[in-house]
């Protein structure tokens, strides 16, 4: 069963009943929009439950610069884009990374980062067990990073979210774990030396985007306009030092 819950911007602190009732006089169109809360720090939930992260911040000031509301909608990654074609929001900001196949299926905004043709993944592990080769790898599935494991013939172990394919090698229900560096570098760093970063891959993706119904290209283009005005404004760069630095606490 599909998790899916909505919760309005800006009314974070107040129980969702009410936001949705605070909600019902303000005559700003309301844009809905999917994200996981479990890839940080693209997306994740605060001790409330509530949506945070990169994606959070930058929807507030995409929908500030157009002047409208975004209304959020908590969805389970694999039926992410399923839901999306079928009505249930208007767009995914959920660190989905842009392929050919998802592009013949959805419509893509432009890159938040524009990065070279390539994306990456990173393996992590504990010093007990630091080679590839035979391992059981944890990942997460339906992501680029389970197909580029599939594609090297390497044994993948499927998660429902990177969050849980990480506590599965922690745990030592799998040998490493596999997945986006922007997820794993910190969390690795910041363990003290209990995990360690095993190598890299290069991944023939593109970079994290906001995806849309094929239709709506009015709305992606629109989204694409106030991401440039971010862009030469600063804005995405003071929100990638927030939310991407590495935490001074390693």
């Amino acid at each position: 069963m599909t998790r899916r819950r909505a919760f309005l911007a800006g009314l974070a602190a107040l129980p969702l009943a009410s936001a949705l009732r605070a909600g019902d006089g303000d005559t700003r169109e309301v844009i809905r929009i999917a994200t996981e809360g479990a890839f940080p720090p693209y997306n994740s939930l605060d001790a409330q439950g509530r949506p945070q992260g990169f994606e959070i911040d930058l929807a507030t000031e995409i929908c500030a610069h157009l002047g409208i509301q975004a209304e959020w909608v908590l969805n389970d990654w694999p039926s992410m884009i399923p839901d999306l074609l079928a009505g249930h929001y208007d767009a995914i900001m959920a660190g989905m990374a842009i392929t050919p196949l998802r592009a013949r299926r959805i419509a893509f905004s432009r890159e938040y980062f524009p990065r070279p043709g390539t994306a990456s993944g990173m393996f992590v592990g504990t010093h007990s067990f630091q080679s590839t080769e035979g391992a059981l790898i944890a990942v997460q599935e339906n992501t680029i990073h389970h197909d580029h494991l599939v594609a090297l013939g390497m044994k993948a172990q499927n998660h429902p979210t990177a969050t849980a394919a990480l506590k599965a090698m922690i745990d030592g229900q799998a040998d490493m774990v596999f997945g986006s560096p922007d997820f794993l570098e910190n969390r690795a760093l910041r363990s003290r030396r209990m995990m360690v970063i095993l190598g890299r891959e290069e991944i023939a993706a593109g970079g994290p985007a906001i995806a849309f119904r094929p239709g709506d290209t009015a709305l992606r283009d629109r989204f694409n306009a106030a991401l440039t005005t971010l862009e030469s404004d600063g804005i995405l760069d003071r929100l990638n030092d927030k939310w991407f630095k590495p935490s001074r606490d390693i």
